[in-house]
Parts: structure tokens; C-alpha cells; sequence
């Protein structure tokens, strides 16, 4: 990597590497995030769908068609600041009848994981309003002529999570400088551009890092596969401040913004990225600083979740 600018010369030139920690100190490690704890299972619906396929297009298909319930379940969620993302794909699914008997089950390898940043999945309930809960779709299928029970006796279910102990802002003055600057161990960048005009502002940035340490990308969105380790220190987000240290996009009810990241990677094993975003909002003041917000001692847990008497006696 680069030299970083936490060297105190650096430091008192471009006032940077402000660093706030939040829920614990940075490399503090706390209790561990107990989904039991935070996470309340319900099922919202069942419906029963059946399906016959063309035998001239799919002469292997049952003739007596394929019968699958559906369950629309969800999750109710309280203090889930340090769950950042969520995979909503079952890893596994376990259905027991009211005696306690195997309907189903079902155990899915996966070559990834794919996680959604948490406020991204979030039910919406009105205009700009969610409700503090996520949805899932359990798919049973039930074998030809299988006889149903009153109910279903319980669903269990594991879905993957992300989880990250502590978080952390650093800010970075809105100008261009030649310096590259240490964000945070693993990640460097340097401001190429930064110009504010009457309202209006672009910034074109360079980043340099290390994938094993950082997750670097503004998309609130992470994937990895099945071989690959959860960096412990994960970008959040990238956002753009006034003078007063608000939001500028936050506080434009009408302006235009925009950003995007390109990366490659190097011969070293490092990735290099560049970042330019663009925005305009005549109410909202200038730009003066540029805010990181990154997840700390990121990692991943398989959370257990069950519902249990779910009425099928209609079908």
C-alpha cells in the first residue's frame, strides 16, 4: 500500500483521519449478535399452486402436475443496528406436520452469498415510510396425492446474515490533494477533483485496497463466494456534507445526484477504483466535506427461524 497520511505532518495539513466510533471502541469486541434476541418470525399467507407442463414440450414432466404450498413469511426486528445485511434466499427449510412428521426438507448448497444492505429489504407501509420488518416466500412442494393436514405443525428455516460489531465515520475535506490518504487500514484514496459551483458539485476520486481487509463499493450490496472470507472491514456508505455537516442529498427534496465506481485489479493482488458522483441542489449549501461510514469487525452468522400452526385446511 501507499504511505497512509495518519503521520501527524499530513494530518495537520488536511485535517483528516476523524474517526467516531460507534456501540464500542474499534477493536473492542463485544457479545456476539444473538438473533434470537432481535428477531421475531411470523407467516403473513398460504396459498396452494399447481402447475401442468406441456408433455409435448417436457415429455418428462408428471403428468399429474407439480402441487406446491407457498408461505409468505416475515420477520419482525428490533435494535438491528448491527445487522447490515441480509440474505433472503432459505439456506435450509425443515416443514413438520402437527404430529411432528417430516413434510418436507430440504438442504441448499450455495456457491455464494449475497447480502442486501438491511434498510434495502426493509416492507415499505406508506410513502417514505417502512415498517421494521423483512419478508420471505417458503416454497413446499408436496409430492402427487399427498394428503394434507389441518395445518402445518412448523417451518424452520436458516437464512445468512451480516453483522458488523462496530462502526466508524471518517471524513474527508472536499478538495482535490495530491496526498493519498489511509481511510482505513487496507484502503487509501485520493481526491482528483472536487469543484462546488453555485449549488452544484462533482468529485472524481482514486481508491487502492485491499480486498482480504476491505469491501470497498457504495451499492449497498455485498456477494461472496462460497470460498471467499467476509473482509472485517466493509464501506457503508459514501455521502456528501455541508458546512453544517448535513446531507446534501438528504436534504434535496429536487436536486439531481448521481455517482458510480470502476475497479480493477492489480498484479500485487490490490484493487484499484475510481469514483466520480455529481449533484445539484440550489437549498442545500456547498459541499465541504466527503463522509465514509464503514461496519468494523464485519462478520457472517446462519440464523434459525421458525413459525409454527399455519392453517391449510381450505386446500
Amino acid at each position: 500500500m501507499r504511505n497512509g497520511i495518519c503521520n501527524n505532518l499530513i494530518v495537520a495539513v488536511l485535517s483528516v483521519c476523524i474517526l467516531t466510533a460507534v456501540a464500542s471502541a474499534q477493536g473492542e469486541s463485544s457479545q456476539a449478535w444473538d438473533p434470537a434476541e432481535h428477531l421475531t418470525p411470523f407467516w403473513d399467507s398460504v396459498e396452494m399452486q399447481y402447475r401442468v407442463e406441456n408433455p409435448d414440450r417436457n415429455p418428462e414432466a408428471d403428468p399429474n402436475g407439480l402441487r406446491q404450498l407457498v408461505v409468505r413469511a416475515g420477520v419482525e426486528m428490533t435494535d438491528y443496528e448491527n445487522l447490515i445485511g441480509i440474505d433472503r434466499r432459505e439456506r435450509s427449510i425443515l416443514v413438520q406436520g402437527r404430529d411432528g412428521s417430516e413434510m418436507y426438507r430440504a438442504d441448499n448448497e450455495r456457491i455464494s452469498r449475497s447480502y442486501s444492505a438491511t434498510e434495502n429489504v426493509l416492507q415499505r407501509i406508506g410513502i417514505d415510510e417502512w415498517a421494521d420488518e423483512f419478508s420471505f416466500s417458503l416454497t413446499i412442494p408436496l409430492r402427487p396425492n399427498q394428503a394434507l393436514t389441518r395445518s402445518i405443525g412448523r417451518i424452520e428455516w436458516t437464512v445468512d446474515m451480516l453483522i458488523a460489531e462496530t462502526f466508524t465515520t471518517v471524513d474527508i475535506p472536499f478538495e482535490p490533494n495530491e496526498a493519498w490518504i489511509e481511510v482505513v487500514p487496507g484502503l487509501e484514496i485520493r481526491v482528483d477533483e472536487a469543484t462546488v459551483t453555485e449549488g452544484r458539485y462533482s468529485y472524481h476520486l482514486q481508491a487502492i485496497y485491499d480486498p482480504n481487509l476491505v469491501s470497498y463499493g457504495s451499492s449497498r450490496h455485498w456477494h461472496f463466494w462460497s470460498d471467499e472470507r467476509v473482509p472485517t472491514t466493509l464501506l457503508l456508505e459514501m455521502d456528501v456534507l455541508n458546512a453544517a455537516g448535513e446531507s446534501v442529498r438528504d436534504l434535496s427534496s429536487s436536486g439531481a445526484f448521481g455517482s458510480s465506481t470502476s475497479s480493477h485489479s492489480t498484479d500485487d493482488g490490490l484493487i484499484e477504483a475510481t469514483s466520480t458522483g455529481h449533484g445539484s441542489c440550489s437549498a442545500c449549501g456547498d459541499a465541504t466535506t466527503i463522509r465514509y461510514t464503514f461496519g468494523l469487525d464485519a462478520y457472517e452468522l446462519t440464523a434459525q427461524l421458525a413459525v409454527e400452526d399455519i392453517p391449510i385446511s381450505g386446500f
